[in-house]
């Protein structure tokens, strides 16, 4: 598996999947179930996604399946994402920047802490 997914220790509300080598869709699967679990336990999350390591998507799978977003986006406070910058695009894509309710915003590699910071606000 190329996904970890946790709470945070310092917000209560933040959950953080760091994502490593190649992402394929059973990772997203996984990442899905995990966050409906929080928001079925919980308020709105916020999520901070950890892609430094991140190396390329899984080609099996369907990506553009868009069914999980409509259902839990009123759930989903913000989005930050750390990554390379040549997965800005992608990334920013990929995770329905401009299309849904929730804020996204990328952030650049070894940015964790203003991607922290901005989830806070």
């Amino acid at each position: 598996m190329s996904v970890k997914f946790a709470k945070d220790k310092e917000m209560e509300n933040l959950f953080i999947v760091e994502v490593k080598g190649t992402f394929i869709f059973e990772d997203l699967n996984q990442i899905e179930n995990k966050v409906h679990t929080e928001i079925n336990s919980s308020r709105k999350i916020k999520l901070l996604v950890l892609a430094e390591k991140f190396s390329k998507w899984g080609k099996d799978g369907d990506w553009g399946d868009m069914k999980f977003m409509y259902e839990h986006d009123p759930y989903i406070e913000k989005i930050a994402v750390v990554a390379g910058s040549k997965w800005k695009d992608e990334m920013l894509m990929f995770l329905g920047a401009g299309r849904r309710q929730a804020s996204v915003e990328f952030f650049l590699t070894d940015g964790e802490k203003d991607a922290r910071n901005w989830l806070r606000t």
